[in-house]
């Protein structure tokens, strides 16, 4: 899943109702933070596999206060 697709599912899911039943079948769903965490966590994994990703190059300047 991409990211978009999961904070569409995410959102999706924030908006339904905690628990509901439907025809004698009762519904739980998972709270927000929890679908959250899970975000976070998956996110984590993604970077975590490339771990070359989390260096940036950056520029030193060496010049002085004058330019």
């Amino acid at each position: 899943m991409s990211e978009k697709e999961i904070s569409d599912k995410i959102l999706e899911k924030a908006l339904q109702p905690a628990e509901y039943e439907i025809d004698g079948e009762r519904v739980k769903n998972r709270s927000v933070t929890e679908l959250i965490a899970l975000e976070e966590h998956l996110a984590k994994k993604r970077a975590s596999r490339n771990p070359l990703a989390a260096l940036r190059t950056f520029r030193i300047s060496t010049q002085g206060p004058e330019r």
